[in-house]
């Protein structure tokens, strides 16, 4: 269904093998009898960009893994037991242990082996030799900052539930860093003299370094003409206590 309200589903056989043929009539054969009721919701292909994509980030892989999440019955309640563990962690530990709550989530979030997903990286490609897990550790990171995290905050305001809520939000300023990239390298080369890497030293400082680059950045040409930031910050004062 994902796949087809996407517009990425080939029309044709991609002649790739057996495997991909078969998976993709399966496809199909579902497809069909749905496409009618979503046929408001297909999104048209033109507006996919797909020129110079890393292979894991391709949106039929991305897919694949929400339908998984989908389909998982079980997905919220992991969910919610891996943040009530965090909870009692934050707790008990000025200092939790971040790398293990990242790899309880990737646990939690990694769905079981598919027969098909785990060796292709699209539906265009060729089998891989060796089977690839549908999520990477390095996603964990974005999907905690972006989604997870602010979805547990919420939750919990909604449900007036101040503990909880400062709870996702420490685990949120505290989550470690995410994947470095061109944006981020770019960005430090601009406002940070180029500084190593490892001057982030939290995913929430990156997110707030990509905020910036959102902001003004992308706003502005390469060599920062009429660029607001530098008398945003020349101005800047620090709140002072009880304000």
């Amino acid at each position: 269904l994902l796949l087809g309200v996407s517009g990425l589903l080939p029309a044709e056989p991609t002649r790739r093998g057996p495997a991909t043929d078969g998976y993709l009539r399966k496809t199909w054969d579902r497809w069909w009898r749905e496409r009618d009721g979503c046929e408001a919701s297909i999104l048209p292909r033109s507006l996919w960009r797909l020129q110079g994509l890393r292979p894991a980030n391709h949106p039929h892989r991305r897919l694949a893994l929400a339908a998984h999440w989908l389909a998982d019955a079980g997905l919220i309640d992991r969910l919610e037991a891996w943040f009530a563990y965090a909870v009692r962690n934050l707790e008990a530990n000025d200092r939790p242990n971040r790398t293990r709550l990242a790899d309880d989530l990737f646990l939690g979030l990694n769905p079981a082996n598919d027969d098909f997903w785990s060796r292709h990286w699209t539906l265009r490609s060729k089998p891989m030799s060796q089977p690839q897990p549908l999520l990477g550790h390095t996603r964990v990171t974005d999907l905690a900052v972006n989604v997870i995290l602010p979805w547990f905050f919420t939750r919990a305001g909604e449900g007036r539930n101040g503990g909880f809520q400062k709870a996702a939000e420490r685990l949120w300023f505290d989550w470690p860093c995410a994947e470095d990239n061109a944006v981020l390298r770019q960005a430090r080369a601009r406002l940070l003299g180029n500084a190593h890497r490892g001057v982030l030293r939290s995913a929430a400082e990156q997110q707030g370094l990509l905020q910036i680059v959102r902001d003004f950045c992308d706003h502005s040409n390469s060599v920062c003409e009429d660029c607001r930031f530098p008398g945003l910050v020349a101005g800047w004062q620090p709140a002072s206590d009880g304000c």
